[in-house]
């Protein structure tokens, strides 16, 4: 063996590949997965800015149910089912807005902004009906530095701080509760969730197919901390290049450096804090001068919304301390490319002749942890 071939780093026996094609094309399969998946983990629904005074709300979409986001109090937020414990009607179609109580617009059923039943007309409480037994049905919500999450169960088998823990120091000295948001993004990805959720976990595609990524993002460094995606939740942020700022077309800064990081007299270097939940996949991504936060939302077996939301610090001004394209850019052309590849990829999938092929050791390491992760739960 000469010298060379003795430096070459050993590669691991390919051996894991994803699913077997039912898993991605059968309407049975996606009916489970609501029941046994979407309903049982936790998603971000959106940011403490968006509801600052007690009955500000704003309407929520996950796997085919509409949530009322409402500030009930200084100290609490509820997420109702938007659904009248009468008819089930909708109680409001507003994307946005602030209210005393919510009234059905059907038969005027209404509402605190607890989700308790107020007023019934014609129906008066204990002589006709028991008010206390129709609340509004409610899903489990939780703020963790300034982010709000929903789980579609009233009682989740695991709070999120129990999942998460405490924020760590890095993402404290943010101060990502002070953002606002600047932009957010849907976009439609024909193909069944997990082909998008296995695209995420990998980024053995990127250098071949994301140049503005690959500007500022470590596509080597990615590969060793994707391995470590095995559970329901973790944290970090995504690993920069060497010696710079932030996530653009340049590394250099495209806002004011968020929370503590406005007093340092350098821009720190390589700042990269967030969070993923898993497997519908929330991914939070924190630099020292913006964040991005994706969000994916399957609506049936071949379809799953993408979205993208930005956010800047809270008193950052628009065309004076940032520009909302050059702050979006880099994630936007992402988007698009992986919008493709993913769509592409599923109509491969839906050939009767698909079987998964080996993934890559390195490259592709946390689609197989996730994924049975994920069948764990399709088994329960």
């Amino acid at each position: 063996m000469n010298e060379i071939a003795a430096q070459k780093p050993k590669i691991s026996r390919a051996s894991d590949t994803t699913l077997t094609r039912d898993y991605y094309v059968s309407p049975d399969v996606f009916e489970r997965e609501v029941r046994q998946v979407f309903f049982k983990q936790w998603s971000y629904a959106g940011h403490v800015s968006q509801i600052p005074n007690i009955g500000d709300f704003f309407l929520h979409s996950y796997a085919g149910e509409s949530l009322i986001i409402v500030r009930e109090s200084a100290e609490n937020i509820r997420a109702h089912f938007n659904v009248c414990r009468h008819r089930g009607s909708q109680l409001t179609e507003a994307p946005s807005g602030n209210v005393k109580r919510f009234v059905c617009p059907y038969h005027q059923w209404t509402y605190e902004l607890d989700g308790r039943l107020k007023r019934a007309p014609m129906m008066p409480d204990a002589e006709c009906i028991d008010y206390e037994k129709l609340s509004l049905h409610m899903a489990a919500v939780e703020v963790w530095a300034g982010m709000i999450f929903i789980n579609l169960a009233s009682q989740p088998e695991q709070t999120l701080i129990e999942a998460l823990g405490a924020p760590p120091a890095g993402l404290l000295k943010l101060e990502p509760e002070r953002l606002k948001e600047i932009c957010r993004d849907r976009l439609l990805v024909k193909a069944n969730w997990k082909t998008l959720l296995e695209n995420y976990l990998e980024c053995y595609h990127c250098a071949g197919s994301h140049p503005e990524l690959g500007v500022a993002f470590d596509i080597q460094s990615s590969f060793d901390q994707t391995a470590d995606w095995g559970g329901t939740c973790f944290l970090g942020g995504e690993p920069l290049r060497k010696g710079l700022v932030t996530v653009s077309m340049t590394g250099e800064l495209v806002s004011k450096p968020l929370g503590r990081h406005a007093e340092d007299r350098t821009p720190e270097l390589e700042v990269a804090e967030g969070l993923g939940l898993l497997p519908v996949l929330t991914r939070v991504l924190l630099h020292i001068d913006h964040a991005v936060i994706h969000v994916m939302n399957p609506l049936s077996v071949n379809e799953v919304e993408w979205t993208s939301y930005w956010y800047v610090r809270d008193d950052a001004v628009e065309g004076q301390d940032y520009s909302v394209d050059k702050v979006a850019e880099v994630w936007r052309a992402t988007n698009a490319e992986d919008k493709q590849l993913c769509e592409r990829n599923y109509k491969g999938v839906l050939s009767r002749t698909f079987v998964p092929g080996p993934l890559n050791p390195r490259a592709e390491g946390a689609l197989r942890p996730v994924l049975d992760v994920y069948l764990r739960m399709m088994d329960q």
